[in-house]
């Protein structure tokens, strides 16, 4: 049973093998499989989170392990430091695609989210999901679950790639998504192949996408349903928080909706929300001296993610020009510096300067 046990923990995650690099290239040739290493370093950051994130996922697992003998080499120190320098790797992590002749096949840089990751992987090893193949194939009239699902994600990569966010692209692969979707009967809407349109697309408990799967969570098939009730967890957790930091505009119709919802959903057992939905209805109101009144006595309880999403959307929750109301503010957010945790120091600066820069000096 043991045994049994180890091997199915095994199968779900990325099966990195500890052995050399010439090792690695002959069990990939034995195998028939390309060699994928992980360049890391100890103090590298975004590595530990793939590490612990990304790689031990059964979805990445899964798909790594049947194309890839998979190596993890530290970049500074034994053959590592050779290699890297053989590869040109400057940056962590940097994953390198190689081939039988040695050869780089492909290489990403930096960390992602699994789905994302394994998109960009099969890009690169998979001549049919090239970008210029993905758009022929699309212009060419290809629905396929498969060929939506790779040829969007290429567009999100495509509204990642520049030094700032090209919100175009991301629009059109919601758009391609959107419209796969609006042509599926509701019993292919259902199967597993097309469990990436909410995982990857839906955004908020309003859009179709999540109505749709909301509506009809429990005929999905029942080895998606633990990974489709996560994800309308998340979406509902992202929209509350949105509306609670600030980030969202207020919309006491689509609040309602989610309230409704979260009950529905059982997604408020626990009455994590309430305290939420205490602060969005009070500046929802208004009254922005009861609003800070209220941050002033519960401040203190909110979680430290909710600390700093508070202190984050207040220039915004506080966009005022009354007096008063600015100095409370300030004195507010100052009163926090003397048993704040040192990692919310960045955002409570980012929080008081716009503030202040308003209160006039008598």
């Amino acid at each position: 049973m043991v045994l049994a046990l180890a091997t199915g923990v095994a199968l779900a995650q990325t099966d990195f093998r500890y052995i050399s690099y010439q090792e690695g290239l002959e069990a990939a040739k034995a195998e028939g499989k390309l060699l994928f290493v992980d360049f890391y370093t100890e103090w590298c950051g975004p590595c530990k989170m793939m590490a612990r994130e990304v790689f031990p996922q059964k979805e990445v697992g899964d798909y790594m392990n049947a194309k890839f003998v998979c190596l993890k080499i530290d970049a500074e120190k034994d053959e590592g430091v050779e290699l890297a320098e053989r590869y040109a790797v400057d940056a962590y992590p940097t994953f390198v695609i190689i081939g039988a002749d040695e050869k780089e096949v492909g290489r990403l840089v930096g960390s992602s989210e699994a789905a994302a990751f394994i998109a960009e992987v099969d890009r690169m090893v998979d001549p049919e999901k090239s970008p210029e193949r993905l758009r022929e194939r699309y212009a060419g009239g290809e629905r396929t679950a498969e060929l939506v699902e790779a040829y969007a994600a290429l567009l999100m990569s495509e509204a990642q790639a520049g030094r700032r966010w090209d919100t175009a692209k991301t629009e059109e692969a919601h758009r391609v998504v959107a419209d796969y979707f609006r042509g599926l009967s509701d019993v292919d809407r259902l199967k597993e192949e097309n469990v990436f349109i909410y995982t990857q697309y839906a955004e908020s408990p309003s859009d179709e996408l999540t109505r749709f799967l909301v509506e009809h969570r429990d005929a999905f098939p029942e080895e998606v349903q633990e990974e489709l009730a996560e994800r309308i967890a998340e979406l509902y957790e992202q929209c509350i928080v949105g509306w609670f930091a600030g980030y969202e505009p207020f919309d006491a119709k689509a609040y309602g909706q989610a309230k409704q919802d979260i009950d529905l959903l059982g997604l408020n057992a626990d009455g994590h929300y309430d305290v939420l939905y205490r602060f969005i209805e009070c500046h929802a109101a208004g009254d922005l001296e009861a609003y800070l009144k209220l941050c002033e006595k519960k401040y203190k309880g909110l979680s430290e993610s909710l600390k700093q999403n508070l202190m984050m959307g207040l220039p915004t929750l506080l966009d005022t020009d009354d007096q008063a109301v600015l100095k409370r503010a300030s004195c507010f957010i100052r009163n926090q510096l003397k048993d704040m945790d040192l990692s919310l120091l960045s955002f409570i600066v980012m929080a008081l300067q716009p503030i202040e820069e308003k209160i006039k000096v008598d």
